[in-house]
């Protein structure tokens, strides 16, 4: 009984119980900071794939781009070995609660892990390895298509870009319409309409493929002016510029009565999210000439959000499930001794715990602009905005393009703003990275 009651109260700890001490570590800047905080609190081997994502995640902000990737992998692997739970654990999430088991991953969290793992490699001039990323990203989200998930936009788009790269015009337009229909299906609370890029990629890949009748579908559909240039040189050189904001909502746990169909009251522990809303939300980038604004591709927040709420069901059916067993152990345990029957209860009772773990280092929301350069140096000049439009801070960046190349630029930005737990302390300096 005594190991019983060590499992029990050892799994109380939750995620969200540390993990703002590393959110304070990004925040500053301190990506080692965060790095160490990751490796003191998650140790536990169900917690195997969470760490690598985070790790993964704080690498990329470091810009340690290649060691980024190589603990994707790692994370990959380790998903498709703990594709089927073990018995024991299974066990374990009825009897204890869910964290009892191996963390895998959300599908949107699965799905964005290819997402990053892909920008790694165009960030480091590596298209082709990419190109295999966006074939991975392809069969998983065909796979979670037959299971009634939404198609992500986002990755979809990705992989448009992927292709265009590599000149593969063909492949880069099937990825480009694929983007356009997910984004048309989201459910109202994703908060987000297709862009305005994604619409001018379409013209642009359709008019040069000669794909006529779909080009002028989209330009009556989309009321695009008749005077607008559409230009129509996919293969010409450009800045593609990627706003990572903010941190995704961190999931907490909450304790509810509900009434079991044998008309029993009974104590669960659900999650919820803590919502925040990023503290930059948008950017221009410019050159010389002209200026681009960026736009939210990728809504992390309310995707999580909007997968919580569809678990709900499946959590309160295993929640009350498991409430209805540690009450007949309680019994039994009474039966046997009085005091013993109040230890089973009050272990029951205290290891009730939602899983609250999530990939918390993701953005909250991703924005992403497209400026068309020509062959040469360039320098361009990108400013962070806040919800009232007014300028954060701007970023200056130097780089050579031939004609073909696309140059991608990344910046991760995290503001004191964007932490729950600061949220409520307007007196504490601001840090920013």
């Amino acid at each position: 009984m005594a190991g019983l009651l060590v499992a029990l109260l050892s799994s109380c700890a939750t995620y969200s119980d540390w993990v703002s001490e590393m959110e304070y570590e990004i925040a500053d800047g301190n990506t080692e900071g965060a790095l160490d905080s990751l490796e003191k609190h998650l140790d536990n081997n169900r917690d195997q794939v969470l760490y690598l994502l985070n790790r993964a995640m704080l690498l990329r902000i470091d810009g340690q781009l290649d060691a980024s990737n190589s603990v994707f992998e790692k994370a990959k692997a380790l998903i498709e070995n703990l594709t089927i739970i073990s018995v024991s654990e299974q066990g374990a999430a009825l009897s204890i609660n869910e964290m009892m088991r191996s963390y895998t991953g959300e599908f949107y969290e699965r799905v964005l892990l290819h997402v990053y793992a892909a920008l790694n490699y165009l960030e480091l001039g590596k298209p082709q390895e990419a190109r295999v990323e966006a074939l991975q990203l392809d069969a998983l989200l065909n796979e979670f298509a037959k299971k009634g998930f939404y198609e992500d936009g986002f990755a979809r788009y990705i992989g448009g870009i992927i292709y265009e790269t590599l000149h593969e015009w063909d492949d880069a337009l099937i990825d480009y319409r694929k983007a356009y229909q997910a984004y048309l299906k989201y459910p109202e609370s994703y908060h987000m309409n297709v862009p305005e890029q994604l619409k001018y990629d379409l013209l642009r890949m359709t008019r040069y493929l000669g794909l006529q009748d779909e080009y002028e579908q989209y330009r009556n559909q989309w009321e695009i002016p008749a005077d607008r240039p559409i230009n129509i040189e996919p293969d010409r050189g450009e800045v593609v510029f990627l706003l990572h904001s903010g941190l995704a909502p961190l999931k907490y746990s909450k304790n509810i009565s509900v009434v079991t169909s044998d008309g029993e009251l009974v104590t669960i522990s659900m999650p919820y999210y803590a919502t925040r809303e990023p503290y930059v939300t948008s950017a221009i980038v410019r050159d010389a000439e002209r200026s681009v604004t960026a736009e939210m591709f990728e809504n992390i927040n309310a995707v999580a959000l909007y997968t919580l709420d569809q678990q709900k069901p499946k959590f309160i059916t295993r929640a009350i499930a498991r409430a209805l067993l540690k009450h007949q152990a309680t019994e039994t345990a009474s039966d046997k001794n009085d005091t013993l029957g109040i230890i089973v209860n009050i272990a029951g009772v205290l290891s009730e715990r939602a899983d609250t773990r999530s990939w918390s280092t993701l953005p909250n929301r991703v924005y992403l602009a497209r400026l068309p350069l020509g062959e040469g140096r360039h320098d361009i000049r990108v400013e962070l905005r806040d919800s009232s439009n007014a300028v954060v801070i701007t970023r200056e960046y130097s780089f050579n393009l031939k004609r073909n190349d696309k140059y991608f630029i990344s910046l991760h930005w995290i503001d004191d703003g964007d932490l729950v737990s600061l949220t409520s302390n307007p007196d504490r300096q601001e840090r920013r990275h």
